[in-house]
């Protein structure tokens, strides 16, 4: 082979709004609406061989700049895979273009592989009782078996598991995602022996007092059966380990540090989970980097089922399961009228839209914010959450007239 053909030519980036799916749209414009924006990034090599990636704009660990772009431009594709620091588009597209000039899968590129197909899970924002029982059914009848769910202190956990548990199969699982929102083992141990107790499909608690507390979940490790999932990091790896924090982690970022950090939990024979957020294009991306990696054995978390499409051809969840491709580069091929649809200019940005948050407490009290600054007050030990009967009402603008006396009506000093 040529190693000229394998120098990249030029490096393109589309902008996209890839809408989100009408089941989970609300609740997205609440807690994540920048996450509609996909920024497409396209690389050519020398040969024509052609290379595709995207990052999130509202989340994705590292966005791939016109800086980024120009440091490519004239570069062998070889040299420039291992560089985390180009973005998660950019360096999704290097890989998918490096395997399609060899002809190989990108697993290929990062490892022997280990797994024929990989775990991936369903994921849920912050919802209403009812909106998690839809999206759990949503989620088997789509092939899954497990639902991430992020669990909030301004609804009542036990009545949205017991909401899940009524609609989903017995084998169905469903991990929480607290971020760290119990606070302390006073709170946690006593609330998740509970939902341990009453629910079997509760499988593995996140982040459920801060990670910072080392002593705290150390304890409260001792205290619940259920698996315990930090992100790698805080705190510092050895520590984690050494003090028996956690009973596995959470990885995310550019492939070296995912590889690295995949190798150091198989030394320490700790599972992992894989949380590389985007469309299909990510989540075939994680499932290569799941099939090298021996303890990614927990169901990795793309979030591909918020958006309305997946901008790729034929992604199959079966079993809870997706099968590693085997064709060059990403091994799947991109829906190029679904891309052309949901492009917009550079410029782009999703429009903010006013918004009235109830909460409701279970002796009857109501206090009314215009976003979610209130988490900050239980965040700090201000408000107390995770009552019994506590739940979230909230109103999006919807540009009647009713909607905006309401929100003058309450909020008379804002914009």
């Amino acid at each position: 082979m040529d190693s000229r053909a394998a120098v990249v030519k030029d490096v393109e980036r589309w902008v996209l709004h890839v809408p989100f799916h009408p089941r989970c749209a609300a609740a997205m414009q609440v807690y994540g609406p920048g996450w509609s924006v996909i920024e497409l990034c396209r690389v050519t090599l020398a040969d024509g061989v052609v290379g595709v990636g995207e990052t999130v704009q509202g989340y994705t660990w590292g966005r791939s700049t016109d800086e980024h772009f120009a440091r490519a431009r004239g570069r062998n594709v070889f040299d420039l895979l291992w560089d985390d620091s180009l973005g998660a588009g950019l360096q999704m597209a290097l890989f998918d273009a490096a395997g399609r000039w060899l002809g190989v899968p990108c697993h290929r590129l990062l490892g022997p592989q280990h797994r024929s197909a990989c775990p991936v899970s369903w994921w849920a924002q912050s919802m209403a009782p009812a909106a998690w029982a839809d999206e759990a059914r949503a989620a088997e009848q789509h092939g899954f078996t497990t639902m991430k769910a992020k669990a909030r202190p301004w609804y009542d956990v036990e009545a949205q598991l017991a909401a899940v548990a009524a609609a989903v199969s017995p084998h169905f699982r469903l991990d929480l995602d607290f971020n760290g929102m119990l606070m302390g083992v006073d709170l946690a141990a006593p609330l998740l022996g509970r939902l341990e107790s009453a629910y079997p499909l509760l499988a593995i608690v996140e982040s459920p007092i801060p990670q910072e507390d080392v002593a705290g979940n150390s304890l409260l490790r001792r205290k619940i059966r259920s698996p315990i999932a930090m992100h790698i990091g805080s705190p510092p790896v050895m520590t984690a380990v050494r003090e028996g924090v956690c009973d596995g982690f959470v990885l995310g970022g550019g492939a070296r540090r995912v590889l690295e950090d995949g190798i150091f939990c198989e030394q320490a024979k700790m599972p992992c989970w894989l949380q590389m957020v985007g469309t299909g294009l990510t989540t075939i991306f994680a499932v290569h980097l799941g099939a090298v990696l021996k303890e990614a054995r927990w169901p990795a978390i793309p979030c591909v089922n918020i958006y309305s499409h997946p901008l790729v051809q034929d992604l199959r969840v079966e079993g809870g399961h997706i099968v590693v491709p085997q064709g060059p580069g990403l091994g799947v091929e991109v829906d190029w009228a679904a891309v052309e649809r949901c492009r917009v200019e550079p410029t782009f940005a999703v429009p903010a839209v006013r918004q009235i948050h109830c909460l409701n407490w279970p002796d009857g009290r109501r206090s009314w914010h215009r976003s979610g600054g209130y988490r900050a007050d239980f965040v700090a030990g201000r408000l107390s959450g995770f009552l019994p009967g506590m739940h979230l009402e909230v109103q999006l603008d919807d540009g009647s007239d009713a909607f905006d006396r309401d929100y003058r009506e309450r909020f008379p000093a804002a914009p």
